[in-house]
């Protein structure tokens, strides 16, 4: 009668170790896979749920952290105030990512149910399963003066879409040098100081759908350089510089900046009169800068996006 008392309890002793083993398992696995990177796939998923949500209109639909920060054009807003009603499918999309740092960043033609059409950039930051970040640029027409042909974009290039071999690779930081090159031609043409960016003879710039390089005007072929070398941007300050997401197997860098005057300086062109937030996601291989996209809304210098800068001069820099 002993014994059976004892194999008993040795029994139930038995079956809570093991029982605390599955459980402790279970929270092992649990936490390994919340603590496991969020690859492409993952990443690019919830950018499809933030798309599904606009279309919707419905923040419940999105994994929003308790605290996240969501600006729109550099304004702070609650999620439903960036939702716009009448919002539908993306016309045009194309997304890139930065595993690493649990960055995803997409450019897009939204199709608004009154038929007109939205240019939007959307970035996110995933962190532990959470959106912690969104920031959007978006621009309709109108809002970034004569710089407006959303029609145009109806296939992705091939450029902000490929897969680059990893021995071939640009180094996330080449990639940052060559979106910065062409930031600073910007600050830099029509002065002494004057350096090329890195651009391919051929490369292509669209904004808000306009293609503005990459065909003849005036009889004379406009190549993307054209402009830096002929000082047409003289005056032009670069400011806030940011490099929010970069994705080196794709090898496209988003950079966002503020587009305003130097200090004392007058703009040379009505295309570049006003100061401007300017989304632009840069295609490079090899150290060049293949192809540029770019999303554009007028916003005036004095105000701040809150957003701190990676590089550049500060506002109203003399040079």
């Amino acid at each position: 009668m002993a014994n059976s008392r004892q194999d008993s309890r040795a029994f139930s002793v038995n079956r809570a170790a093991v029982l605390l083993w599955a459980a402790a398992a279970v929270a092992s696995s649990a936490a390994q896979a919340q603590q496991s990177p969020c690859d492409r796939a993952c990443l690019t998923g919830y950018t499809d749920k933030y798309f599904a949500a606009l279309k919707a209109h419905s923040t419940q639909m999105l994994p929003q952290a308790a605290k996240a920060r969501i600006t729109e054009n550099g304004t702070e807003r609650k999620l439903a105030d960036t939702l716009w009603a009448g919002a539908g499918e993306a016309a045009f999309r194309f997304d890139i990512v930065n595993t690493r740092r649990g960055d995803v960043a997409s450019e897009a033609v939204i199709r608004n149910g009154d038929g007109s059409k939205t240019m939007f950039m959307v970035r996110l930051k995933v962190q532990g399963g959470v959106i912690t970040e969104i920031e959007t640029v978006k621009a309709n027409k109108g809002e970034a003066d004569r710089l407006w042909d959303p029609d145009r974009l109806t296939e992705v290039s091939p450029y902000l879409m490929q897969s680059i071999r990893e021995s071939e690779r640009d180094s996330y930081y080449d990639l940052i040098g060559a979106a910065e090159s062409y930031w600073r031609a910007f600050q830099t043409n029509g002065t002494p100081s004057y350096r090329k960016a890195r651009l391919l003879a051929d490369s292509l710039r669209f904004e808000n759908g306009v293609q503005t390089t990459g065909l003849v005007r005036d009889g004379v072929f406009n190549d993307t350089a054209r402009g830096f070398d002929e000082g047409k941007f003289i005056g032009r300050n670069i400011w806030d510089r940011r490099y929010p997401v970069v994705d080196e197997e794709r090898g496209v860098v988003l950079s966002i900046v503020r587009f305003g005057l130097k200090s004392g300086a007058k703009s040379q062109s009505v295309a570049t009169s006003n100061d401007r937030l300017v989304a632009e996601f840069f295609a490079v291989k090899s150290g060049y800068i293949q192809h540029v996209q770019a999303v554009l809304f007028n916003l005036p210098d004095a105000k701040p996006t809150g957003w701190p800068a990676d590089d550049g001069p500060p506002r109203a820099a003399t040079q």
